[in-house]
């Protein structure tokens, strides 16, 4: 039972009901915006380089980003939702947070990594021996840019990220602004 509450498809539907208890339980201020928008706009910086990368389920992407570190888009949308707990100076959400992210992406990670293994063998195990999961240890911004396309971040849907990060931003900020 837990097991289907914690796959992939089910991401989205947790990520929207953190979106609403962002804006629930977020008591916002102009201090707290200013301090989580950088963060915010790092993650989703990290999540377009990773999309901008990714072929996803037709080649092994071991390139660009992905050169540097496993999970880009895990860690864009780890600092996204740490950038969002920031702005939104809640305990109960922070709380609420990193359960939730620490079940639905440690099970995440493990799988897709032997899915990886499986489909790609030596040449998956060799990359991950040497490309931290979180934290990369080298960073390359050139090469990095080198195989990074616009057209793949749009196929991989990332603009639909943006445009969510721009609305919570922007409900926020009309939430400070209507109950301050």
């Amino acid at each position: 039972m837990f097991e289907r509450f914690t796959a992939t498809r089910w991401r989205v539907a947790w990520g929207y009901l953190g979106a609403a208890l962002l804006l629930l339980l977020a008591d916002p201020v102009p201090g707290s915006m200013v301090s989580g928008l950088p963060l915010v706009v790092l993650g989703e910086a990290v999540r377009i380089l990773a999309n901008g990368s990714l072929i996803k389920d037709k080649r092994f992407t071991d390139f660009g980003i992905y050169a540097h570190i496993r999970h880009p888009l895990y860690v864009g949308s780890g600092l996204i939702g740490i950038g969002f707990l920031l702005m939104a100076r809640s305990v109960a959400l922070a709380g609420i947070f990193v359960v939730l992210f620490v079940v639905l992406y440690r099970r995440t990670i493990l799988r897709e990594e032997e899915k990886m293994e499986r489909l790609y063998g030596e040449a998956f195990t060799r990359w991950a021996a040497a490309t931290p999961r979180f934290l990369p240890r080298q960073f390359a911004p050139g090469e990095i840019a080198r195989y990074f396309t616009f057209r793949r971040a749009w196929v991989n849907r990332e603009h639909e990220g943006v445009l969510g990060v721009i609305g919570l931003v922007a409900i926020l900020w009309g939430k400070y602004f209507l109950f301050a």
